[in-house]
């Protein structure tokens, strides 16, 4: 077949047999640049969605489809080339292979390869912008991959597996690295008697989880804006014309690390209830870019009765996990964002595709609710699940999973309040009406959900509270203060208080102000910056996480005074004071763009920044998308922004319009009607 024919088909295939007229479908965007994709059907809605979020960010769509096809190496080198092993290592594509038939509905399967279409009609069209030849045409299994991946990256497996590869496999804990807020209303607690709903995750700012807003609407009575991923067609959390949902981190016990007794006559063989079984071995291809080009490798795999496994020099190592079992989340999420009331809405997290994650649900009925989802298997109580197990014994091998009724949940409390800040699940609102622990299976681990400082001073600034305004609601969520004299930050600064500054007269001045600070990172606090500098440098001393701001940490005097000494001199050399606003320190930035920021790792208003060389702090993970929705009786209304705009494209004008709003904490007004949104619109065309 020549050549010149096989590019043909490549490029162009995909929108000669695509279902899609894409004369059918509208996409007007706003001020903003955030695309409404009106259609008939769902499936043309998501093509849609699809062209529209390649306009933005086709970089990054592009990113997640090459790590599915496990060629991620052949880009960033070493790097990417961990990635494709693992994709490969967790059978993510196998594992699309065995459940896509027997998992997703029809009808969702034409709305899929709709979305898959979509892509590959802009790649058609855009041929410059591919980034590695031959990863299109896709298809709907691709898409599938890519949800695989994220989610199976998400439960923890990747760092069950590093810790194999350290020789640890006893120290593997969710070591979580980022938090969300979630909080709802209902009318007895608000001043216009409306419910309130808050939607605030906590992700990296920029890169591959960042958020992309959309609404998308059919004719089919799909009405939904929210937020998702690049790879992800229908939002993770949003609002419809009826109802909102909001998503936060859990992190129970997902993954279960397995001893292998091995044959010493044959390595390869492993024992299972007294018989000797094949591993299969696999030899995993990988490219990897280097300074003197592509060179081809292989990396050994294994796998075996449990899942995966790993050999190592103290021995072989086997994982199960929850997102080995089947691919619903993709339908899962979408049949959330069209549920038109709660019994809808709690129908489909029964599907259980979506594996982990607290759900906090808000409607117009005033109804609220939390849902700790989590797929989590039923294990033999008699081993210690959150160490490794013998893996030669069928008492340890589960396959059977506890349903979302068992999961720990709580509706319309009396007090009027829920609320998740990745907390336990035992703490959702007023105490008397929390959840007993003591009911719950003790071996999923729901201990390593534990109370963090952003609970404990959501539960200051709730207390005795009744009558909320709207606005009141929202300086909440903006609260960038730590709780007074209890949680892990306190824990953390409380030596401080200890130190005579006349024992060190070289940084008096600066132990004075620290003991002063108010534990506030308000953009005027003249405390916060020398604050941050200091405790920047006691985590990184300590190799100190996400964790460790929950939990605290504990460092003697000498430590202590060193991080102090270079916190001042920091201040010093670039600020040459240290009494210096926070907003002068920490900062908003993208390209020739800057603008001050308040917010503190851990508080609700979170912000985590990273010192830069020119002395400033640089906002890099925290409040990565924010949605308020007020449902009432007189309509209800929406309100969200993200920290720098729906673009990633340079010149475009939506690459940073939204950061000054970020910054002010401040938001842009949503619609879901059809008429305003034309009626206003920037600029209205078809997908082609």
């Amino acid at each position: 077949m020549p050549a010149k024919f096989l590019l043909f088909l490549l490029l162009f295939s995909p929108i000669c047999f695509s279902q899609v007229k894409p004369d059918n479908i509208t996409i007007a965007r706003d001020t903003f640049g955030i695309p409404h994709i009106f259609a008939p059907t769902d499936a043309e809605a998501v093509y849609g969605l699809a062209w529209a979020h390649c306009e933005d960010d086709f970089e990054h769509i592009q990113l997640i489809l090459i790590a599915g096809k496990a060629r991620m190496g052949e880009i960033t080198g070493k790097e990417g080339a961990e990635v494709d092993y693992f994709v490969q290592f967790i059978k993510a594509k196998e594992t699309v292979d065995r459940y896509y038939e027997k998992d997703l509905s029809s009808n969702y399967k034409k709305v899929l390869q709709s979305y898959a279409d979509g892509l590959n009609a802009f790649a058609a069209t855009h041929p410059k912008e591919i980034k590695l030849k031959n990863i299109f045409p896709i298809n709907a299994k691709d898409i599938l991959v890519g949800y695989n991946l994220i989610l199976t990256s998400m439960v923890g497996v990747p760092m069950a597996l590093e810790s194999i590869i350290k020789g640890k496999p006893d120290d593997y804990i969710f070591n979580a690295s980022a938090g969300s807020n979630e909080i709802a209303l209902t009318s007895p607690m608000t001043k216009d008697s409306s419910t309130y709903l808050v939607i605030n995750p906590h992700v990296p700012l920029e890169g591959q989880a960042s958020w992309y807003e959309a609404h998308i609407c059919s004719d089919e009575g799909w009405n939904n804006y929210g937020a998702l991923i690049p790879g992800m067609m229908s939002p993770a959390m949003g609002c419809n014309d009826h109802l909102g949902w909001a998503i936060t981190f859990n992190w129970p016990d997902y993954v279960d690390i397995y001893e292998m007794e091995i044959n010493p006559q044959n390595k390869n063989q492993y024992k299972f209830d007294g018989d000797w079984y094949d591993f299969d071995v696999r030899n995993i291809p990988l490219k990897v870019k280097t300074k003197l080009g592509k060179i081809k490798v292989k990396k050994e795999a294994l796998w075996c009765i449990y899942g995966p496994a790993y050999r190592t020099k103290k021995g072989v190592y086997a994982l199960r996990y929850n997102t080995m079992f089947n691919v619903k989340a993709a339908e899962q999420w979408y049949l959330l964002s069209k549920s038109k009331e709660y019994n809808t809405f709690y129908n489909a997290m029964n599907m259980q595709g979506i594996p982990l994650f607290n759900f906090m649900y808000a409607d117009e009925t005033d109804y609220i609710s939390y849902m700790f989802n989590a797929y989590l298997p039923k294990r033999n109580p008699d081993y210690n699940w959150q160490k490794t197990v013998p893996g030669n014994t069928s008492k340890t091998y589960w396959n059977q999973f506890y349903s979302i009724v068992d999961m720990p949940q709580k509706s319309r409390p009396s007090c009027g309040y829920l609320y998740n800040t990745n907390n336990t699940p035992f703490r959702c609102t007023a105490a008397a009406e929390n959840l007993d622990e003591k009911t719950f299976d003790k071996q999923s681990a729901f201990s390593w959900n534990r109370t963090n400082n952003r609970d404990l001073r959501f539960n200051e600034l709730i207390a005795g509270k009744k009558n909320l305004t709207f606005q009141e609601f929202k300086n909440i969520k903006y609260d960038y203060t730590y709780p007074k004299e209890t949680g892990g930050i306190y824990k953390t600064f409380k030596p401080i208080y200890s130190l005579k500054e006349e024992d060190y007269p070289d940084i008096a001045d600066a132990i004075a102000k620290l003991k002063k600070w108010n534990f506030s990172g308000a953009i005027d606090n003249r405390d916060a910056a020398l604050a941050s500098f200091t405790f920047n440098y006691l985590f990184k001393k300590k190799k100190a996480a996400y964790n460790e701001l929950e939990t605290g940490i504990e460092y003697d005097t000498p430590l202590l005074v060193e991080a102090i000494r270079y916190a001042k001199k920091q201040m010093i050399k670039y600020h040459k004071s240290i009494d210096v606003p926070f907003g002068d320190v920490q900062r908003l930035v993208r390209k020739d763009k800057s603008y001050p920021l308040a917010g503190l790792p851990e508080c609700l208003a979170a912000i985590v920044s990273e010192p830069q060389k020119n002395g400033t702090l640089l906002a890099q993970n925290g409040d990565s998308f924010i949605m308020f929705a007020k449902f009432s009786k007189k309509g209800n209304t929406y309100e969200s922004v993200v920290p720098y705009g729906e673009s990633r494209r340079d010149g475009s004008p939506h690459l940073m319009d939204q950061m000054k709003l970020y910054s002010t904490q401040q938001t842009k007004p949503v619609t879901l009607d059809r008429a305003k949104v034309l009626q206003s619109a920037v600029s209205i065309y078809h997908p082609k």
